[in-house]
């Protein structure tokens, strides 16, 4: 049966023509629900996940270098590594390089759990760009990249 346009039974993306901003912003936030979602029976949240493969990947990373990959701030960051060392996947170590900066280490636990988000996140990707070619996907990709360039030079204030 045909859903009928305009009906309570059809996605309001659909609906009417969304401006570009508008449907970024909305999938970005039904990916985080559904990441959450996904990750919240590992007593997680997306950003305590990003936080564990990022540190997998960069061991050493310091939480400064991490504010911008979470979209938070220094605080943010510093209350999320305390939530994951709290659970025992995460330490802060004296910087090799600078004393004054705390580098972050996966605990046995967290390097495991880690491997196991890696895992979860290649299927997830795979599934949320179902039904699109590489060349589609990469063309998707350097869109993105693109208009993020663009907000990256829109002056403050700017309608």
């Amino acid at each position: 049966m045909a859903v009928q346009r305009g009906t309570r039974d059809e996605p309001a993306l659909e609906r009417e023509p969304q401006r570009v901003g508008r449907l970024v912003i909305s999938v970005a936030r039904e990916l985080r629900t559904f990441v959450d979602r996904q990750v919240a029976p590992l007593g997680l949240t997306m950003q305590q996940a990003e936080l564990l493969v990022w540190t997998y990947r960069q061991r050493g990373a310091s939480a400064t270098d991490l504010t911008d990959l979470l979209l938070t701030d220094d605080a943010g960051v510093s209350r999320l590594v305390g939530r994951l060392e709290a659970k025992g996947l995460i330490t802060r170590r004296v910087g090799a390089r600078d004393r004054r900066a705390r580098a972050l280490q996966l605990t046995p636990s967290g390097r495991a759990l880690a491997k196991r988000l890696l895992r979860f996140a290649g299927r997830g990707n795979e599934m949320l760009l179902a039904g699109l070619s590489p060349r589609e996907r990469a063309e998707l990709r350097r869109l993105l990249l693109h208009v993020s360039g663009n907000i990256g030079t829109l002056a403050p204030g700017a309608p």
